[in-house]
């Protein structure tokens, strides 16, 4: 009997457009959910394992920002799952539970987590991912979507949000809700950083050496619109920031660039105790000065993405205030020119395939 197929995208070769194909859907073992995808998101990783960055086996189905429903769940899947739950997917899955992250985590939390297991697949990045019609979920790191919550806005909140969400959360417990709190790079990180940071109680600065960037941060809407927006290339930004900071500088940041220049920039502007949280992955080293770093006594915080948990939070905070990605949305036959329009300059945003029409 033939196994029932699927439409997917594919890289087959490194720096050459998406393949659209047809697959065999993925088999749903006893301990996965089966997910259709509705929307599946396209962030600065997947130009990065499309470039090759990850080494990832060819072929592979990228996109790690999935949003769909649940079509079948495993006989042994854990949790409350059921056929046609809306539902937003982590990319990090299966924890074998043994290895030295695994061993870590759970001495550390009682419990294990898949995006510190050495032996982790990661949907997307070297395991197949979101541009199909179906995908295989692990319960594990599977997230409930509110009902206020479209499939299009879940998608990049699976990445984008997470990320973002993890690195402002590492600001804690230093840095606490009335104080200064910067987001540089105003992209689809970026742009969900300064939101979420209005509702978490922060004065909020907005930080971009694009005017597409600053446009975009002045789109939000008011409740949640940053306190000031600051042009990083002009010769008074560190100026403004002083100013609106009573001359005591920011007392955290959160860079959602991997320029290494912008991350030096950014932790200029920090004052004494402050926070840096870096979320970029520059292909070359970071570099900061070590005097701002001692006599400062700053710390510069790793993030790398928010667990199941705090995704859930943000969830919650999202719904709660309406909290909204600046998407454009292409339809599955438009995948081979992602790169393009992602790479685009005039490129504002988030951009959001849609899997089922």
């Amino acid at each position: 009997m033939t196994s029932p197929h699927m439409r997917a995208a594919q890289i087959a070769e490194f720096n050459k457009p998406y393949q659209l194909s047809s697959q065999p859907v993925p088999q749903c073992g006893d301990d996965d959910l089966l997910i259709e995808v509705h929307a599946a998101g396209f962030c600065h990783s997947d130009l990065q394992v499309w470039e090759g960055q990850f080494q990832a086996e060819l072929p592979i189905i990228p996109s790690h920002e999935p949003a769909g429903k649940i079509v079948q769940v495993g006989a042994r899947a854990k949790g409350l799952w059921k056929v046609g739950d809306r539902v937003g997917v982590l990319n990090f899955k299966k924890a074998c539970g043994e290895c030295v992250g695994c061993r870590q985590y759970v001495r550390r939390k009682g419990c294990t987590d898949p995006r510190f297991c050495e032996k982790r697949e990661m949907a997307g990045f070297k395991h197949d991912g979101a541009f199909a019609e179906y995908m295989i979920a692990d319960p594990a790191t599977t997230v409930l979507l509110p009902g206020e919550v479209s499939f299009e806005q879940g998608a990049p909140l699976m990445c984008a949000g997470a990320t973002v969400w993890g690195a402002l959360q590492k600001l804690k417990p230093e840095v606490r809700p009335g104080e200064t709190v910067a987001i540089v790079g105003i992209g689809g990180l970026g742009q969900l950083g300064v939101q979420f940071a209005k509702a978490m109680g922060f004065k909020t600065v907005a930080i971009d050496n694009r005017p597409e960037g600053r446009k975009l941060a002045t789109k939000i809407s008011s409740d949640l619109s940053p306190d000031l927006v600051v042009d990083s290339s002009a010769p008074d930004a560190s100026d403004k920031i002083l100013d609106f900071t009573a001359g005591e500088g920011l007392a955290g940041i959160v860079v959602c660039t991997d320029s290494v220049l912008a991350n030096t920039w950014s932790l200029r502007q920090l004052g004494n105790g402050g926070v840096m949280v870096p979320v970029g992955l520059p292909k070359d080293r970071w570099q900061f000065d070590t005097e701002h770093i001692v006599f400062r006594e700053l710390t510069i915080r790793g993030v790398y993405v928010a667990s199941r948990e705090q995704v859930e939070e943000m969830l919650k905070v999202v719904a709660e205030h309406n909290i909204l990605s600046h998407i454009t949305s292409l339809s599955f036959e438009e995948i081979p020119s992602l790169v393009a329009k992602y790479t685009d300059p005039a490129m504002k945003g988030r951009l959001v395939v849609q899997i089922k029409q």
